[in-house]
């Protein structure tokens, strides 16, 4: 009965740094998966011939900062199955080409000849991530001007050609994102997607894991 009493005390003791190791894990994880959208971005675009778009945006109606969605979208040029397509495109201005990626607010993917959506990772829903009050707050650089801005963004969109030419932008939503990104010359800034967990009174807390996604170089995680 004492080794039951003992083992239980360690164990209520334990708990609370578990859960923060948890919460800590998770919040590296998310990280990763977004590392690892932004350079599967850039590497399906050289492989396929085709422009890949990688969104971060809002999740539902919350702005940057309180929940996050980051997704990836292939450019294809309109042509219908019974034609032999959809086929790649290369470019990243199409005119509409990323009207699918700028109206997708979450859940299933509608069929589009235009864009393909790829990959995402959204950050609005029920579970770990709720608990630890999980985030992404978007910021960025348009040159190489560093340390970043600390004003964060509502959105960014940032586009590889298969040449390996990079586009990139902010907007006030995503849509505003990628009409700007279309409008830029070569990116060759530094976007950074921060990946926080909180504690009361939204007080950030532990380690910020930062995605840093350059124009010119592969994306990675930067812990601080």
């Amino acid at each position: 009965m004492v080794v039951v009493v003992l083992i239980s005390i360690l164990a209520v003791i334990a708990a609370p740094a578990l859960r923060v190791a948890r919460d800590d894990r998770m919040a590296f994880d998310y990280a990763r998966q977004i590392q690892q959208i932004a350079q599967r971005a850039r590497v399906r675009a050289g492989a396929r011939g085709a422009a890949h778009l990688v969104l971060a945006g809002a999740s539902g109606s919350g702005p940057s900062g309180s929940r996050g969605r980051v997704t990836m979208w292939e450019a294809l040029d309109s042509t219908t199955a019974a034609s032999g397509g959809p086929n790649p495109v290369s470019s990243c201005k199409g005119v509409g080409q990323w009207a699918p990626a700028a109206g997708y607010s979450g859940g299933a993917i509608t069929p589009s000849n235009v864009s393909h959506y790829v990959a995402g990772l959204e950050l609005d829903t029920t579970g770990v991530n709720v608990d630890a009050d999980i985030t992404a707050t978007f910021f960025l650089s348009t040159d190489t001007t560093l340390p970043i801005p600390t004003t964060g963004v509502p959105a960014l969109a940032i586009c590889y050609a298969p040449s390996g030419s990079a586009f990139g932008a902010g907007g006030s939503d995503v849509a505003t994102a990628i009409t700007n990104m279309q409008q830029q010359s070569l990116f060759t800034g530094v976007a950074d997607i921060a990946i926080n967990r909180h504690g009361a009174a939204n007080v950030a807390i532990g380690l910020t894991r930062n995605v840093l996604i350059p124009g010119s170089a592969p994306a990675r995680i930067l812990s601080k």
